[in-house]
């Protein structure tokens, strides 16, 4: 991570000395040991501190209880590919996440008023790309180097929390689609669905591109959340171009969002959370297949441009469930959960991908003394939509050539996450790819696919 911080930017540096001025009064009556109330004499010891840097000797509690908290978690993935891919290599992604916020209330008695506002700074090179050749990036925190604006909100809660509205720079992917089980694995479509990060412009508001817009949830009860979001319709803007996340496009059109969960109790700690949700992009999307001319791209006489469809859209549904939980899981941590998730994009000329799966299932607490490590096993498919597969057929008809006629791309990945602090934890994993590109041609022999590849490595996340 030292490559990464060693060239701060101007403007960061600008913005972190405004934040320090604007903090000092907080950060003086934190420190003041007249202001102190019942501060505890010590803090926990270096394995058993919830941070790395501990509690600042009591000043992160201050000023947290004052409305102010500070979040900087760093992780680092480091990944090779023996065989198979476009060709052997190794990669190693960093990130590192910078969060603030603000609790209104207890600041300025603004009740059920909030702000946040963080940033990311990526670094390093995945495999995906450039050794891979996959559709599903390996890792979900692989992305282009650059230092970026993250999420920028405020979010006012009404009648005692049950509604919440959300306004400025968002992600949708932190919200919508999501599954909790999901959430060990590494690769990226373990996260926001593959089918979204491919056929939405911009991969859609998701890590790392925030984009601007309003969020509204409402749970009326423990059991039920309805929540919608209308985001702009490409987070990148006009050129595709937004490297720092300081463009913030309010002219391209609209990507909205809806989402409805039910989550049951079953007992006995065991619990499953169900959602059904669905998206409209209102933006104009290229046929994969038929130029401005009607005819296809394989043909000679087929004009250069597609042919353009205006608007897209999917549906989803989510179970997340908790299989069995042991009557003693408080204190050896023993559980077994399984997640599963479908999409579908029923306008197959404009889309990638129509169609998209996966599934997991994972273990908490498999060792003795272990009781927070995890273990699991997730597979994800990805399916070439119609269109794009009768294209390759018609440059077969009209080439003479043999070449692959794409089908889908499939990633079978095993982790085991141990946590060796609360603010440390390493996680080994591999990962299986068949049919990188969903069946793309190899480069050197294109009459073939690109062969599929295996991938070994390791995450290690560290808390501050």
């Amino acid at each position: 991570m030292r490559r990464l911080l060693s060239r701060p930017r101007s403007h960061m540096r600008g913005a972190c000395a405004a934040l320090c001025l604007g903090l000092a009064p907080l950060a003086a009556q934190a420190a003041d040991p007249a202001a102190r109330t019942d501060a505890p004499l010590t803090e926990p010891g270096l394995l058993e501190r919830e941070q790395l840097t501990g509690d600042w000797g009591g000043a992160r509690t201050r000023l947290d209880e004052a409305g102010l908290t500070f979040g900087l978690t760093t992780t680092g993935d480091m990944s090779t590919n023996p065989t198979g891919g476009l060709q052997r290599g190794h990669g190693f992604s960093g990130l590192l996440q910078f969060g603030l916020d603000l609790d209104l209330e207890k600041m300025a008695g603004w009740k059920g008023g909030a702000f946040h506002a963080g940033a990311f700074l990526i670094g390093g090179h995945g495999l995906s790309g450039k050794f891979l050749g996959n559709l599903m990036p390996i890792s979900n925190i692989e992305s282009d180097p650059a230092g970026r604006l993250s999420e920028v909100y405020f979010t006012q809660t009404l009648f005692d929390g049950k509604l919440s509205i959300r306004l400025g720079q968002l992600l949708a992917d932190s919200e919508f689609a999501t599954s909790e089980t999901a959430g060990l694995f590494v690769n990226s479509a373990f996260g926001w669905p593959a089918l979204h990060g491919i056929v939405l412009p911009g991969g859609g508001p998701a890590y790392p591109v925030p984009a601007p817009g309003v969020r509204v949830a409402f749970k009326p009860d423990d059991a039920w959340t309805v929540q919608a979001g209308v985001y702009s319709g490409n987070p990148l803007g006009r050129n595709d171009k937004n490297k720092h996340g300081l463009t913030f496009p309010l002219n391209q059109g609209v990507f909205a969002i809806a989402e409805a969960a039910y989550t049951h109790d079953y007992g006995g700690g065991v619990t499953g959370t169900y959602k059904l949700g669905g998206w409209y992009n209102s933006r104009r999307f290229d046929d994969v297949r038929i130029a401005t001319n009607g005819l296809s791209f394989a043909d000679p006489n087929a004009d250069p441009d597609p042919l353009r469809h205006r608007g897209n859209f999917a549906f989803y549904g989510v179970i997340d469930q908790v299989l069995w939980k042991s009557p003693d899981a408080e204190t050896t941590g023993r559980s077994l959960a399984a997640f599963a998730r479908v999409v579908v994009a029923p306008e197959k000329n404009r889309n990638h991908v129509d169609f998209y799966a996966d599934a997991g299932i994972t273990y908490t607490g498999l060792l003795p003394g272990r009781k927070n490590d995890i273990v699991g096993v997730a597979v994800a498919y990805a399916q070439v939509s119609s269109s794009l597969r009768q294209l390759d057929r018609d440059m077969i008809t009209f080439s003479g050539d043999p070449q692959p006629v794409r089908s889908s791309e499939l990633v079978i990945e095993a982790s085991y996450q141990t946590q060796l602090a609360p603010w440390l934890k390493v996680q080994p994993f591999a990962q299986w790819i068949v049919r990188p590109g969903g069946g793309e041609p190899d480069p050197d022999k294109p009459w073939r696919k690109i062969p599929k590849a295996t991938v070994f490595g390791l995450r290690s996340v560290t808390v501050f």
